[in-house]
């Protein structure tokens, strides 16, 4: 008797065999898209790919944002044996451009709204085939009108071993690098997390995340696929639509990182959201008040998961139900080890704050053209996270920070996202960034960025008597500057580099 689907197609082929008229995609307009339809189309994509040339192991590339599209591309890979490399949907022309010449990849596809973010230099002669949708270009063939005229394939080349995806980091330190993931990762990370978090049939999911980073690769494409539920597609995130969307398709599993969650909280008093049963808020450090506040708002069940793209992409997570640990992101997966070293490897005590480091079976292939990096963050088994964390009695796990975003200043060790959840706590504030500024005295010195809340007022004093409040005075911010918004990646994380630059050049509020 054959095993479970171990393959990215074979996860999509299973739920449309068990019941090919059961609704895959909402798209936008609210039409609905089955599974049987979904599998046929990529089948046929796959037939197009082969008929290009594209053999087992080429990179086929992707420059588009959520989308049915974007979807079958990931299927019809899995079914010719190809690599699937999405860019993100964010990314620049210069951005592409360093992608593209990196994965060298044999077929490009495109959203015609983005064609102005690939640079004709950046597409090699090796690029044999280049599919547009939404429109027409020159020298670009209609997707649409090739996958309507390609016969259905049925053949599935991929193995569980095989390499399925190369993303590319979001770029919050601004040096871009593509991480290679299995079929089997993909997959194996995939039924793990939705075990614990307990996904059915009926759920129905949203894409507030980019489905071409890994967090909503996995969540709003792998796992909603496995449980054979519904996944409403919403091509570019925006707080408002966010809300309206859940509301009209009754939404009932999110997932999303803090700043998103922020956002929608503004447009979701008086409304109908008592379709939500689950949110998981996850993609860097998570304020607990923002928990709490979901919690109590919506009466959901909220929980915190972790992880990195290079572990395909979940590393731990609260089991819903189970007794708070404020702070926490939960239990490692099963089948995930976790510990907790020194500079030197060497296992910290229970409490203490060390890199977070894992051994499993779902750990990136590497980096792609990139051995040196991967034999420094693979060593000895375990994948090193450059995450700053700790490990309770119980095992469960806390992240600080990044450990490149660590500030030391007069020697002392300050963590960001300690400091940010004291500011995110005024009642004035929406969200906070805080990063460190080279200091001639100090080493570094403490700079938040802060982003009010609609309507609300504070002065740089006001914040600064409230960290006094509930910090150490070395960790108490020596400078607030105000932001409209904080500088995003394509999947909502805080770009630090660019605050970093921004912090050296601009004058703040105040300076303590």
């Amino acid at each position: 008797m054959a095993g479970p689907p171990r393959t990215v197609d074979a996860v999509v082929g299973a739920a449309a065999s068990r019941d090919p008229g059961a609704t895959h995609l909402i798209l936008p307009g609210g039409s609905p898209v089955s599974y049987g339809e979904t599998l046929l189309r990529a089948r046929r994509l796959a037939t197009v790919l082969a008929g290009a040339g594209i053999l087992r192991g080429d990179r086929v590339a992707a420059v588009l944002r959520s989308s049915r599209e974007l979807f079958e591309f990931y299927v019809a890979c899995g079914l010719v044996g190809a690599v699937a490399v999405p860019a993100n949907g964010l990314n620049t022309a210069r951005e592409n451009r360093l992608v593209l010449a990196d994965c060298a990849p044999a077929a490009l596809i495109a959203d015609a709204s983005l064609l102005d973010r690939v640079p004709p230099e950046a597409i090699s002669p090796s690029v044999g085939l280049r599919l547009v949708t939404q429109g027409d270009a020159d020298g670009w063939r209609r997707y649409d009108d090739a996958v309507h005229a390609a016969r259905e394939t049925s053949a599935s080349t991929a193995r569980p071993d095989d390499p399925a995806l190369i993303i590319y980091s979001s770029g919050t330190t601004g040096t871009p690098k593509g991480i290679v993931l299995s079929h089997g990762a993909l997959v194996d990370n995939a039924r793990m997390i939705s075990g614990v978090l307990g996904y059915r049939r009926t759920d129905r999911f949203l894409t507030i995340l980019p489905t071409y980073s890994s967090f909503g690769y996995s969540f709003d494409f792998l796992q909603a696929a496995l449980a054979g539920a519904s996944t409403v597609i919403m091509p570019v995130f925006a707080a408002a639509a966010a809300v309206d969307l859940v509301e009209r398709h009754r939404v009932t599993c999110l997932a999303g990182v803090p700043t998103m969650f922020v956002r929608m909280a503004e447009h979701m008093a008086g409304r109908d959201l008592t379709c939500l049963r689950l949110l998981d808020v996850g993609g860097g450090p998570v304020p607990e008040k923002l928990k709490a506040d979901l919690r109590s708002g919506l009466g959901c069940e909220t929980v915190e998961s972790y992880g990195l793209t290079e572990i395909a992409p979940v590393a731990s997570a609260q089991q819903p139900g189970a007794p708070g640990r404020p702070g926490s992101c939960g239990p490692p997966l099963p089948g995930v080890e976790a510990r907790v070293v020194d500079e030197a490897d060497r296992d910290v005590p229970r409490g203490q704050p060390g890199e977070l480091i894992f051994r499993c079976g779902t750990i990136m292939l590497g980096y792609w053209n990139q051995p040196e990096l991967t034999a420094t963050t693979l060593r000895n088994g375990w994948l090193h996270s450059g995450d700053i964390g700790k490990m309770d009695e119980a095992g469960h796990l806390y992240v600080l920070d990044r450990l490149k975003d660590m500030i030391v200043t007069s020697g002392n060790n300050v963590y960001p996202k300690e400091v940010e959840s004291v500011i995110f706590d005024h009642p004035a504030v929406q969200s906070a960034a805080v990063v460190g500024v080279p200091d001639d005295v100090r080493g570094e010195r403490v700079h938040a960025f802060v982003v009010l809340a609609p309507g609300a007022a504070a002065t740089a004093d006001d914040i600064l008597a409230h960290c006094r409040q509930g910090l150490a005075v070395f960790k108490v911010p020596r400078g607030i500057t105000f932001l409209d918004e904080l500088p995003l990646t394509g999947s909502g994380k805080v770009r630090r580099f660019k605050l970093r630059e921004l912090a050296r050049t601009t004058t703040p509020e105040t300076v303590t």
